[in-house]
């Protein structure tokens, strides 16, 4: 981590329990803060996303993106809310279109927000139901949600602060429709200012986790814009008001998925940074914490029983690093070659499915490993279990992505000419062979394909670093076992023999995250005394 953010993480402004002493609406306005403090000090930029000028940093703001998020992740969501409507901007503006916005957006002098998503739709983008009709009369655009069902929703940023919102609708031009577009609407003139007339806003609160981020849903009501609006890198209307395209309209909604890719890398780094922590903790937890045995105290880590646990907890974690490293290398290295997008499109799904299932998995045995002590948000870990708690649907429903994953594979068999080199391509050719037979997939074989993938891009990154000895790699692969067992054999009392306390403390070496991130009790030896300190305070 560079001194740049350790310095800000300490700063009065990030000082991380104050979210709990705040009310919501001062907690949200925090959040808002934090995030002009990070674009302002250029912490993370959307120019360092792959595509832009400074992309040779996109390793580096994923795996800063990634401490944000194991920091607050309220704050790493409405950061990539932001972000990702940025990107929306970058990748459909016109050259001068951009030219215009693109500091106010990167340097979130204004806040952004990313209208996608509707209420009625969830996940299936395709049929977005959002208007956005041409007058010729007045050579004027009208932003309509024409139902309940269309009413945007789930859009961060939003209900006070965003000033701008990067809109996906059906471009209606002559009764005729052109298919979807993004369009760049204003619905405030200042932060937390007065809405404008023809959008309606309200909370989605109360939300299961993510309090901070200023979640809302929008209707618009026959809300009138100018034509410039609409993002124009692909498609625009000349001075006679005629509708122009340079993408036939099969590929325009393909086209207009393009900025979905690299918020699901994102995604994965927040998931993964919190996934390590949570292990972290609990290491440091079972260091601490003292058992009564035999007339004498002993730490909870001398325990077989307990460090078995903690040990399948921590090889799920380091699987998500190594998925995490694979994922970013294949992105880095591919992005610039457009013929292969469908292959980073289908990584990103397998990614932040797989991300989302093995991250909340790891969160919530944590959790569990704590005691009582992982119940109390001081010491994070509850805080996490909440927060991403919305990683199963936020950047797209895991599910879905796993659907999105099989139906690649059956597509485009991998193993037909090459045979599989290792345990994930065993399973996946397995499953590929079945469902051919069958022509079609059932749920549990999706999730199966896509967890046997993972663990493909797992072993092959531990291989390459030449990180594991090979007792320690066939317990990473037996961490997969839950979900694969039916198609493959796994053999887990490895897990019971190597749990030993030295295996237990180099994973937690290895999984060690920035001391700035850590602020609860339980990492340090009197987490008893801190926790009841006002009970022994001099009266």
């Amino acid at each position: 981590m560079g001194v740049t953010l350790q310095t800000l993480l300490r700063s009065p402004l990030f000082e991380p329990r104050l979210r709990h002493r705040l009310t919501l609406k001062a907690y949200m306005d925090l959040t808002i803060q934090r995030m002009h403090a990070i674009f302002a000090g250029q912490i993370v930029s959307n120019e360092q996303w792959l595509g832009q000028a400074q992309q040779s940093e996109f390793s580096r703001l994923c795996e800063w993106m990634g401490y944000f998020g194991a920091f607050d992740y309220a704050l790493h969501s409405s950061l990539v809310d932001h972000m990702i409507a940025v990107d929306a901007l970058l990748n459909h503006a016109s050259p001068t279109q951009i030219a215009h916005y693109r500091d106010e957006a990167i340097g979130m002098h204004k806040v952004y927000s990313f209208g996608c998503t509707e209420v009625g739709g969830g996940s299936d983008v395709r049929n977005t139901q959002t208007t956005v009709t041409y007058h010729r009369q007045t050579h004027r655009l009208i932003l309509d949600s024409p139902s309940p069902e269309a009413c945007k929703c789930w859009i961060g940023n939003a209900l006070y602060a965003a000033q701008v919102v990067m809109v996906l609708g059906r471009l209606i031009v002559d009764d005729e429709d052109q298919g979807l577009h993004w369009f760049r609407v204003v619905i405030r003139q200042r932060e937390n200012g007065r809405l404008r007339k023809g959008v309606k806003i309200m909370a989605c609160d109360p939300k299961g986790g993510i309090h901070a981020n200023q979640v809302a849903a929008i209707r618009f009501c026959q809300l009138e814009l100018s034509v410039d609006a609409l993002l124009q890198r692909h498609a625009h209307f000349n001075d006679e008001g005629t509708f122009v395209s340079d993408l036939p309209r099969d590929r325009r909604f393909i086209a207009a998925l393009k900025t979905f890719l690299q918020e699901r890398v994102l995604f994965l780094t927040g998931i993964r940074q919190n996934a390590g922590l949570a292990a972290h903790l609990s290491y440091r937890f079972a260091c601490h914490r003292q058992l009564h045995r035999d007339g004498g105290t002993v730490a909870l880590l001398s325990q077989p029983l307990f460090r078995q646990r903690l040990y399948a907890v921590q090889l799920k974690a380091l699987a998500l690093r190594l998925l995490e490293q694979a994922v970013i290398r294949r992105f880095e290295a591919h992005w610039a070659q457009v013929p292969r997008r469908q292959e980073l499109h289908v990584l990103a799904a397998l990614s932040k499915a797989v991300g989302a299932w093995m991250g909340l998995d790891v969160i919530r045995l944590c959790r569990e490993l704590c005691g009582s002590q992982g119940f109390h948000q001081f010491n994070q870990i509850a805080t996490q279990v909440i927060d991403c708690e919305v990683g199963c649907t936020f950047a797209g429903d895991s599910t879905m992505m796993a659907y999105q994953v099989i139906k690649d594979a059956m597509a485009r068999p991998r193993f037909i000419l090459d045979a599989p080199t290792n345990l994930g391509q065993q399973v996946e050719a397995t499953l590929v062979a079945r469902c051919a037979t069958d022509a079609t997939f059932t749920h549990e074989q999706a999730l199966g394909l896509a967890y046997a993938r993972a663990l493909d891009l797992v072993i092959e990154e531990a291989e390459a670093q030449h990180l594991l000895d090979s007792p320690t790699l066939d317990d990473l692969i037996n961490s997969f076992a839950a979900p694969l067992h039916p198609w493959a054999m796994f053999s887990r009392e490895g897990l019971a023999r190597h749990a030993t306390q030295a295996q237990v403390e180099m994973l937690a070496a290895w999984l060690k995250p920035p001391q700035c991130l850590i602020s609860a009790y339980i990492d340090a030896p009197d987490y008893a005394r801190q926790f009841t300190h006002k009970l022994y305070e001099e009266q």
